[in-house]
């Protein structure tokens, strides 16, 4: 996918590009996700992120909104490195 590769905190896993570009998303859905991607690289305290560690045995692995619906997770490397894991609807909080 273009311009994945401009962000300069997030790499990406396959599975995380697989489900971003495959057909679980729609067109909206995607664009949301581009955009929490922007702002996950610039400022993780952005408040719509919603950033935070889950819960075991999830411990580890961060969650970050994308909208109200759909949500990323990553784990934290070294430098304030994130591994983007995958991309997801949220049902319910």
């Amino acid at each position: 996918m273009n311009g994945l590769e401009a962000y300069r905190t997030l790499r990406f896993t396959p599975t995380f590009l697989e489900t971003l570009t495959g057909k679980d998303f729609s067109a909206a859905e995607r664009r949301a996700f581009i955009k929490a991607l922007s702002l996950l690289d610039a400022d993780e305290s952005h408040p719509s992120l919603r950033v935070h560690e889950l819960r075991p045995p999830l411990a580890g692995i961060w969650s970050a909104s994308a909208s109200r619906s759909l949500r990323m997770t990553f784990m934290r490397e070294g430098r304030g490195l994130k591994i983007m894991l995958t991309c997801s609807h949220h049902y319910g909080d």
